[in-house]
């Protein structure tokens, strides 16, 4: 019950700040933190869709996916996603260190990966190919954005390389720790279907 209420208590920090980052961002549109970036379009999509996913799972679908209760830890761990991308840019953090989009890519593309696992019952395996699969998506949806739309989110073929090379090691460590805690969790049916 206490891990409950903490995983609640962590949803809200993270949707309050994932609200407080589009305030600003929609306040001060041409912030050089924001500027040329496309921050507040973007940002209005993850706060109107996006961000809303499970609410709106849980709702309609907790049958299919057999949630006897809202998967708030899976839900904390997906909007983590979305709260660190908007704080790197809040804070200025993409502009001040050159590589400090290897974080977010590494911890998104993981953390999807370890959703998918966790809450949606996929393979690791799968869910490593589909986490990375939509990460080289978004990837490639940067580069087309700076081609056609004159944004700067890509600063050269070595930042896609770092950015997707950062997502492999990400899904694979967070696939590796979601399978090492569901084993942990289950010691007694592994037991049972070696026996």
């Amino acid at each position: 019950m206490k891990r409950r209420v903490i995983g609640y208590a962590c949803n809200a920090l993270l949707r309050s700040g994932i609200a407080g980052f589009l305030v600003d961002v929609m306040r001060h549109p041409h912030d050089p933190r924001y500027e040329g970036k496309a921050i507040p379009v973007r940002n209005l999509v993850i706060v109107s869709s996006l961000s809303l996913a499970f609410p709106v799972l849980y709702l309609r679908g907790r049958k299919r996916f057999r949630w006897s209760r809202y998967p708030v830890w899976s839900d904390d761990l997906y909007l983590s996603i979305f709260w660190l991308d908007m704080a790197g840019n809040y804070f200025g953090l993409y502009d001040r260190y050159t590589h400090f989009d290897l974080i977010p890519h590494f911890h998104g593309s993981g953390a999807l990966a370890g959703t998918l696992n966790s809450a949606f019952g996929m393979r690791p395996r799968t869910a490593f190919g589909v986490a990375n699969l939509i990460h080289g998506m978004l990837e490639a949806q940067e580069i087309l954005t700076d081609v056609f739309f004159g944004t700067h989110n890509v600063r050269g073929w070595w930042d896609s390389a770092g950015d997707l090379t950062a997502g492999v090691l990400g899904t694979a460590s967070y696939v590796g720790i979601s399978a090492l805690m569901q084993a942990r969790r289950c010691p007694t049916r592994d037991a049972t279907q070696q026996g």
